[in-house]
């Protein structure tokens, strides 16, 4: 079986700029590590012609072709990051080919969130694959999805390995990435709040009321809050008197910034994350942060046995967790990496359980159209 991905290039790219686009070299080595798949290509659905920046060695061993070379070249394509043309599917599909849409953002605000606030979209033949992947963060939305597209549905895991932390720590000018024991013990915190804030279900809003009550409730365990991908939001009059009003503001504990890479950002001395999502509860970042160690104030119920788990919205319970961070993280830092070291083994796109799943998928796909034919 020789299997296409599909990915989107532009130029500036670079592998840190969005978590699908690292997902995507993910399930391709997964695929690469199948017994019965013979070849696998990266589908460029953009307009340049190599491979974003940062990814290391997938440069060479995974292939970046156009849709007009891979007609004939490929058995399954897999839409992910870029959306595959409609007509080269309909020729594809004609000649025997499967398609599969393995959806990563949430499939809801996917599509809430450009019509209601006016951005830029897209919407596809919904009849164009002949099946639907979804992760299990997305389950809930499983009939919708499955309404949409007109064909079958499957939940399939997410998967993630460090492969692009690694990579970015050795390069040649290094970075100084990973949790430092006795950080915590010996000063107070310097927290990273890395939402995107361009939809409701990851913004850093919830993120910033917990900074605002540990300030509150004990100043001398916070020394700064720093807000990224927050510039935008401060030129708008409400955030920018609510956050004027806060405590943090007022003593000149927070400062907004633009976006930059998680890695570099904890490099320069950060050394606590906290996050929020709503419906959105697999999200690299967390993963990012569980890699190098650090402590994780995070509300996704899909990773409550690590890091430490707020439930919902609860400002005061996410300040409880950035309190007994503060306090515990240092003594228990060896069997906290040690459960960061479980959950991340269970992703891992080599682990025999992912590699069994996704390999079901893909032989159930291909006899499926034999079937039918």
């Amino acid at each position: 079986m020789r299997i296409g991905i599909s990915i989107i290039t532009h130029a500036g790219q670079n592998i840190w700029s969005n978590g699908i686009g690292q997902h995507v070299y993910h399930l391709a080595t997964l695929c690469r590590h199948l017994p019965f798949v013979e070849a696998v290509y990266l589908l460029n659905c953009g307009d340049q012609d190599q491979a974003p920046s940062g990814v290391g060695d997938f440069s060479h061993s995974v292939p970046l072709i156009r849709l007009s070379e891979a007609t004939d070249l490929v058995d399954v394509a897999i839409e992910m990051s870029g959306v595959l043309d409609p007509e080269w599917i309909a020729r594809f599909r004609a000649r025997g080919g499967r398609v599969a849409y393995h959806s990563i953002g949430q499939p809801y605000a996917a599509l809430v969130d450009h019509t209601t606030f006016g951005k830029p979209g897209c919407f596809v033949g919904p009849d164009r694959c002949d099946e639907v992947w979804l992760l299990e963060k997305d389950a809930a939305f499983a009939p919708m999805v499955r309404s949409i597209h007109r064909c079958p549905l499957h939940i399939v895991p997410l998967i993630w390995a460090s492969t692009f932390l690694d990579e970015t720590v050795r390069q040649p000018d290094g970075i100084n990435f990973g949790y430092k024991a006795g950080t915590l013990s010996s000063g107070p915190a310097t927290a990273a709040v890395f939402e995107p804030n361009i939809s409701p279900i990851k913004m850093g809003l919830i993120p910033l009321f917990i900074c605002e009550e540990v300030q509150r409730r004990s100043p001398e365990h916070l020394a700064h809050a720093q807000l990224f991908n927050f510039v935008q939001l401060r030129e708008h009059p409400t955030f920018s008197f609510m956050l004027d009003n806060t405590d943090l503001q007022k003593v000149g504990k927070v400062s907004v910034h633009q976006r930059d890479y998680f890695a570099h950002v904890m490099a320069r001395g950060a050394n606590i994350v906290v996050s929020h999502q709503i419906d959105c509860g697999q999200n690299y970042l967390y993963l990012d942060a569980l890699a190098g160690g650090y402590p994780l104030i995070h509300n996704s119920p899909f990773y409550r046995d690590v890091g430490y788990y707020y439930p919902d919205s609860d400002t005061e319970a996410g300040a409880a967790q950035f309190l007994r961070a503060c306090r515990e993280h240092d003594q228990q830092l060896g069997a906290y990496k040690a459960a960061a070291a479980t959950l991340i083994h269970r992703l891992d796109p080599c682990n025999r359980d992912n590699l069994s799943i996704f390999g079901r998928r893909l032989l159930d796909l291909v006899s499926e159209r034999k079937r039918a034919a």
